[in-house]
C-alpha cells in the first residue's frame, strides 16, 4: 500500500504575517541624484507579546522617475542586483526617459516605475504561493504616482543547471499578479487597470485556505 503526502502545511499562520516597510535616504543630499528604495519585511509577529517571532522574507523595491532623480539610468545602473539590467531594457538612455513602446503595458499618465530589484523568502516558506501574495500586497503599499511595475524574474540562489526551470517558475509566479513580458526577459504590470486588485484577493485567500498552525499556538515562531 502507497502513502499518499497531504498536502503541507504553511510554517505559520498566515494571519500572523507583518510587513514593515522603511525608507532609505541620504539626509544631507537633494535627493535629485538617487532614486526612492523600499525595504519591505515580512515576518510573522506575536501581538500578544507585541514582537517579531520569525522572518519570512524581504523584497526591496526602487521608485524610478526621470523628473525627480537626473540621470535615473545611470543611477539605477549603479547599484547591485537586476535593477540595471532592468533600467537598460525601460529607459532609453540617451534621454533618460521611458521607451515610448511603454505606453502599451503601462498608464502613461503617471510619471514613475516601481521596480522590483529582489525578493527573498526564507525556504521553508516558498512553493505556498506566499511571495506572490505578498509582493502584490506591497505593490499595491508602494504604488502611488506610478505607471506600472517591473521585474525581472530570476533566482537568487540555486545551481545553473536548473536556472531555465526556475526561471519559468518564477514567470508564472508574477504573472499570476498580472505582470506580462516586455523584453529581454523583463516583466511590466499595469498599475492604470484593476489587474493587481483583481487578482490580489484571490491569491490571498488560497494562502489562507491552507493547513496551517493556529494563530493562538505560541509553538508558531519555534525554529526547525
Amino acid at each position: 500500500m502507497t502513502k499518499t503526502d497531504g498536502p503541507r502545511v504553511l510554517p505559520g499562520p498566515a494571519s500572523a504575517i507583518q510587513l514593515t516597510y522603511t525608507q532609505q535616504e541620504c539626509w544631507f543630499e537633494s535627493g535629485e541624484d538617487e532614486p526612492v528604495i523600499w525595504n519591505v519585511s515580512a515576518d510573522l509577529f506575536d501581538h500578544e507579546r507585541d514582537e517579531i517571532v520569525e522572518h519570512i522574507g524581504a523584497f526591496e523595491f526602487f521608485r524610478a522617475d526621470p523628473f525627480e532623480t537626473r540621470d535615473l539610468f545611470g543611477v539605477l545602473d549603479g547599484h547591485d542586483g537586476d535593477v540595471g539590467l532592468i533600467a537598460e531594457t525601460i529607459l532609453d538612455v540617451s534621454s533618460g526617459q521611458f521607451h515610448d513602446d511603454l505606453d502599451d503595458f503601462t498608464e502613461p499618465i503617471y510619471p514613475g516605475m516601481l521596480i522590483l530589484n529582489s525578493a527573498k523568502l526564507v525556504r521553508k516558506w516558498r512553493g505556498f504561493g506566499v511571495g506572490a501574495a505578498l509582493v502584490g500586497r506591497a505593490i499595491n503599499r508602494l504604488s502611488a504616482g506610478c505607471r506600472g511595475a517591473a521585474c525581472y524574474p530570476a533566482p537568487l540562489d540555486g545551481p545553473d543547471e536548473d536556472r531555465e526551470t526556475a526561471v519559468a517558475s518564477l514567470q508564472k509566479t508574477w504573472q499570476q499578479l498580472g505582470f506580462k513580458h516586455y523584453r529581454d526577459g523583463v516583466f511590466l504590470l499595469n498599475l492604470g487597470t484593476v489587474t493587481l486588485g483583481e487578482a490580489l484577493p484571490g491569491l490571498i485567500k488560497r494562502v489562507d485556505a491552507l493547513p496551517q498552525p493556529d494563530v493562538d499556538d505560541c509553538r508558531y515562531g519555534a525554529e526547525d
